[in-house]
């Protein structure tokens, strides 16, 4: 009995959660996704992430990623490899590249990216971000900077709940689960294309084993990435309150991100569409593992 009074009231959840979710895409309407225009240029796309990880697969597979198609993410544009590898598509999720009142550190990076793009971009390419970014000052700079950029806008808008409402929203680009993290939107990204197979790498997830509150009672974070020399520590601070993050706000994001992966696999399934955690070190485990040093994999 107790058991069953669970299921029912988890079903009474996923209903209340999947009417709030139609709720925010009504009232979000004009944030209109524009995947629609985009059509895939083969069947497997390779999503890089920036994780510590990738500098390995950076070395000893380059030649073969340069063969692919690529979907890089955030800061990729500082390293080395991005114009190494070309990729043709790319994506930013945080909202702090896009509005000009955001946290300090994100406003130095969005000023070191835009001067990357412009200087190292030689060849067409894709970028997408969130519909709230529209108008931003970040798409006018970069397109009447010459470069050869065209922009394509995702709906971020949170959609949770009951999986056939969930699932006929993701399936219409009116939103995705609790976008807490870039790889999130770059996964729904290539789901909304029409990739077949989606391979990740250097989704390394590991920013909870660099934590710690300070002396003076703030929340630090190791930041490492395959660009970085060496890691370093940053205080969290929410991109749009701009308010310092507690540690049970940190481990509550951290939930909702692993939980999207989830929610993610199960659509991406429904689909028919495979994707493939093939990163060396990573704490994800919604999604099927498999080595790089077995690839092509059979299907």
């Amino acid at each position: 009995m107790f058991y069953s009074l669970l299921r029912f009231q988890r079903f009474l959840e996923s209903v209340y959660h999947a009417f709030i979710s139609l709720m925010r895409v009504f009232l979000r309407f004009r944030f209109r996704s524009d995947l629609r225009r985009s059509k895939p240029d083969g069947e497997e796309l390779f999503i890089l992430a920036n994780g510590p990880s990738f500098k390995a697969d950076l070395l000893e597979y380059r030649d073969l990623l340069s063969t692919q198609s690529l979907l890089c993410v955030n800061q990729f544009v500082l390293s080395d490899a991005y114009e190494e590898l070309k990729p043709a598509r790319y994506i930013f999720l945080d909202i702090g590249f896009f509005v000009e009142k955001t946290i300090p550190r994100v406003a130095e990076v969005r000023e070191k990216v835009i001067d990357a793009f412009i200087a190292k971009t030689t060849w067409p390419i894709t970028i997408y971000a969130p519909a709230e970014g529209r108008n931003s000052k970040f798409c006018r700079r970069l397109t009447a900077s010459g470069m050869p950029v065209s922009f394509a806008f995702i709906n971020r808008t949170v959609v949770d709940g009951w999986k056939p409402v969930r699932h006929w929203l993701y399936r219409r680009q009116a939103g995705m689960p609790p976008p807490q993290n870039v790889l999130i939107g770059a996964l729904m990204t290539g789901i909304g294309i029409g990739f077949k197979r989606i391979v990740i790498l250097g989704a390394d997830h590991t920013w909870h084993q660099g934590l710690e509150v300070g002396s003076d009672g703030v929340l630090n974070s190791a930041e490492n990435h395959f660009y970085d020399k060496e890691p370093w520590k940053v205080a969290i601070h929410h991109p749009e309150t701009m308010r310092r993050a507690t540690v049970h706000d940190y481990f509550h994001n951290l939930f909702r991100t692993f939980r999207s992966y989830h929610l993610i696999r199960k659509f991406a399934d429904s689909q028919g569409i495979t994707i493939i955690n093939a990163s060396r070190v990573t704490f994800i485990d919604a999604f099927e593992r498999r080595p790089m040093n077995s690839y092509p994999w059979e299907r």
